[in-house]
């Protein structure tokens, strides 16, 4: 696992077309690559592909599994809101969707990143609507909540 980015995400979260639908999930990666390199001054920069599965509980109990893939760049040395941005795309047996998170840094003595994203459907349940997401992971695998709105 690379150190840049040692996390995986996905916004998976089943939703009836007419009401918000809030959700949990995990996920786990199933694939990575990373490239990158050293700034002049000594900092690191770097992008990396994601590729994983999802499991997903909704506020009524109804779980179903995902996929998802990402990409993932670092922001620069003075960018204090993130660390890093990413990109997914999401599927899951009620439509598609994307997502835009950012992403701290992992955390030193644990590997741990915490993410803020933000949702956008595409297909399916999730066509024209908006939701937001947040996430913890370390290591490959992670938790998270969704909330969909109407």
């Amino acid at each position: 696992m690379n150190k840049l980015f040692a996390i995986c995400i996905v916004a998976a979260a089943s939703a009836s077309p007419a009401q918000a639908q809030s959700s949990t999930f995990t996920t786990q990666q199933t694939s990575s690559q990373a490239v990158g390199g050293t700034r002049t001054d000594g900092t690191a920069f770097g992008g990396q592909t994601t590729a994983g599965t999802s499991e997903t509980v909704a506020a009524d109990g109804k779980k179903w599994s995902g996929t998802h893939k990402c990409v993932a760049v670092t922001m620069p040395p003075n960018d204090t809101t993130y660390n890093a941005r990413l990109v997914c795309d999401n599927s899951d047996p009620s439509g598609t969707s994307s997502t835009i998170w950012g992403c701290t840094a992992p955390a030193k003595e644990t590997n741990t990143v915490f993410c803020t994203g933000w949702a956008f459907g595409k297909t399916g349940a999730y066509a024209n609507r908006r939701g937001t997401m947040t996430f913890m992971g370390a290591g490959g695998t992670g938790s998270g909540t969704s909330q969909w709105g109407k």
